[in-house]
């Protein structure tokens, strides 16, 4: 069922004029091309002739055949009826009750776009609304016009944030209506594309440099992991924060964070992912002595803005979220299964948060057994009663020995990583 929302908007003075003018030449097109149907041409024939036309210099042939098509529903509507656009308005001017300017405008039509799913669901317009509530209009390569929506109900952010997360995977398309106070957004989810496997659960290890992932299946098996490097975004400019490097360090590393959100979604789709689980990271006000540490944890890190951005996401495909104790989740994950740190923690966080959370067999700690365990690098530490992970934890912090197994981009894993984005993706399906 084809479902459609009206929003006000609002936008500068400047962009108002430029949608006036591609109404007046939108209408244009959508009245003549109404005139061509009724004299039985037909859209291939009225496409052609469209060419020709003048004073339509701001629209491209997407918006002339989007209007087409919009004249061709209102001819299928009303036949071989006699049509009068802005009625209302024509006996309101008719009465004197408006003034001829006031009719012109009236009688404008809207700037249409079709949607289409291999575009984004449009390729004219950009959902922006889970992040930054606006939408983004693109008329041309060289003009971007925003427009800003009002606080929406909790019903449409539901519909619409839903709608921005399947057309941003080309999954479905939509068509757009503006005028000069109202943009209308028309979709149809159809039949829901999201199927749920009852059991497939993914585990989320997050630090300012690095985010990991281990997804599982319903048997606890281990299906793919991953990881996404970020230290090229994190780097210090060795400049002023108000310098042109560090807003381009800045602003890149914001959009790279949304960016990956996005393909936490895509995976938890594909994989057809229930469950979610994600450290509970809680630093409070708390600071070390340590600038490094201190910079990338304060300042660098954008965990609020994944989180966030993910969770909306997520309330779109069902997929249920939970926080997990993260207690020696690094240095459990890391002896278990000998992965690149971030890997190996997410790992131990999917576990956790399965056994305690979904399964409720209280199984906080895996079972603690040094034969199972990858201390190979620890040959001269004498090892003899420790009998815990706690007591193991607190003995290799004490002998100042490493644990974590550093990120690389190996065999094992499959590596991308574009010039653009910055951001190295390192994956394996097992």
């Amino acid at each position: 069922m084809i479902q459609t929302i009206k929003l006000p908007y609002t936008t500068s003075n400047e962009n108002l004029e430029f949608l006036y003018n591609m109404r007046r030449q939108c209408s244009i097109i959508y009245r003549w091309s109404f005139n061509r149907f009724q004299e039985s041409l037909n859209e291939k024939d009225i496409r052609d002739l469209s060419k020709k036309l003048n004073n339509i210099d701001l629209l491209d042939s997407w918006f002339i055949q989007s209007s087409i098509k919009e004249a061709q529903f209102l001819y299928a509507s009303k036949k071989d009826q006699k049509v009068i656009f802005a009625n209302k308005s024509f006996k309101n001017r008719i009465s004197n009750k408006i003034s001829n300017e006031q009719f012109k405008k009236d009688k404008l039509n809207f700037i249409t776009s079709i949607g289409e799913a291999p575009k984004k669901g449009n390729r004219k317009f950009n959902l922006d609304i889970i992040e930054n509530n606006k939408i983004i209009f693109k008329p041309n390569r060289k003009t971007k016009i925003e427009l800003h929506l009002p606080k929406l109900r909790s019903n449409y952010k539901k519909l619409l944030y839903k709608l921005q997360t399947l057309s941003e995977q080309n999954q479905i398309p939509y068509m757009i209506k503006l005028d000069d106070k109202f943009i209308y957004i028309s979709f149809d989810f159809g039949v829901e594309i999201y199927k749920k496997s009852e059991g497939n659960y993914i585990g989320l290890d997050l630090n300012p440099n690095f985010i990991g992932f281990s997804i599982f299946d319903k048997n606890q098996k281990p299906i793919q992991n991953g990881c996404f490097n970020l230290t090229r975004l994190t780097q210090k400019s060795n400049q002023s924060s108000s310098h042109k490097k560090s807003k381009y360090l800045e602003n890149k590393l914001n959009f790279e964070t949304i960016e990956i959100s996005k393909k936490i979604v895509q995976l938890c789709q594909k994989f057809n992912i229930d469950f979610f689980f994600v450290e509970d990271l809680n630093f409070g006000n708390s600071k070390q002595n340590n600038k490094y540490f201190n910079r990338l944890c304060k300042n660098k890190w954008k965990r609020n803005l994944f989180i966030n951005n993910l969770k909306k996401r997520f309330e779109t495909v069902g997929v249920k979220w939970f926080e997990v104790n993260r207690s020696y989740s690094s240095f459990i994950g890391n002896l278990t299964f000998n992965l690149p740190d971030a890997i190996s923690a997410a790992a131990e966080i999917a576990r956790r948060g399965y056994n305690v959370i979904i399964k409720k067999n209280k199984k906080f700690y895996p079972d603690f057994d040094l034969k199972h365990l990858d201390i190979s690098q620890w040959k001269d530490l004498c090892l003899d009663g420790v009998k815990s992970w706690k007591e193991l934890f607190n003995l290799i912090k004490n002998s100042k020995l490493k644990y974590r197994v550093s990120f690389s981009e190996d065999d094992v894993f499959k590596s991308f990583r574009t010039f653009k984005s910055n951001v190295t993706y390192v994956t394996n399906c097992i």
